[in-house]
């Protein structure tokens, strides 16, 4: 939600779901910049990036370059700590989060959130599909579609998917055909989930 707190007068508005927090602070800090009044505006923000955004050579988001154009040349951005009782930010905040149901200044959302909000949508779709599958070899592995922030160098990145999915040297995976080979041992298909977690043969390698 967009919050604006100007000489204890305080306001604020929504904006769609679909709009990024970034976009709020920078809506909120548009609508106080750009309040009439007969003296020179300081906006205090707790999103660095922001005040980063609008200091800079080229910005790409339109409500920044609404700044740029449209709020008075001598307005000063300064970034103030968030959460330690400052008491406008602390005043901002209670109201951003109380402001669901105001109007909307506007139905408009950068095409940088619409885009992050489709990769949300798809990933949000391709985890619910993966958690459906619960008897899967890969969800055994690995139980969410997050990244594996550890996997910093090419060949992990390569090993980690052949073994989730059973594609590798030691046995291939083909979905049940006749081919395929059996732990002579066990009995059971020679999967390599068996070789890692099961198969008694490999038990002291485990441990």
């Amino acid at each position: 939600m967009p919050t604006t707190y100007i000489d204890g007068i305080a306001e604020s508005s929504s904006l769609p779901p679909k709009c990024s927090v970034f976009s709020a602070e920078v809506a909120a800090i548009f609508r106080a910049a750009t309040t009439p009044v007969n003296k020179p505006i300081l906006t205090l923000t707790d999103s660095h990036s922001v005040v980063k955004a609008i200091t800079s050579e080229a910005p790409k988001h339109p409500w920044i370059q609404a700044i740029i154009k449209y709020v008075p040349p001598n307005t000063v951005y300064t970034w103030i700590s968030g959460h330690c009782r400052v008491p406008g930010n602390e005043s901002a905040d209670h109201l951003a989060g109380a402001g669901t149901l105001d109007p909307r200044p506007t139905d408009k959302v950068p095409l940088q959130d619409v885009r992050r909000w489709i990769m949300r949508t798809i990933r949000a779709a391709w985890e619910a599909e993966w958690l459906r599958n619960r008897t899967a070899f890969i969800r055994k592995v690995k139980g969410s579609t997050e990244p594996w922030s550890e996997l910093d160098n090419l060949r992990d990145q390569r090993v980690i998917p052949r073994l989730r999915t059973g594609h590798n040297k030691l046995y291939c995976n083909y979905g049940g055909l006749p081919f395929r080979r059996s732990c002579i041992i066990c009995g059971v298909p020679y999967t390599i989930e068996h070789i890692l977690c099961n198969c008694p043969e490999f038990q002291n390698l485990r441990e």
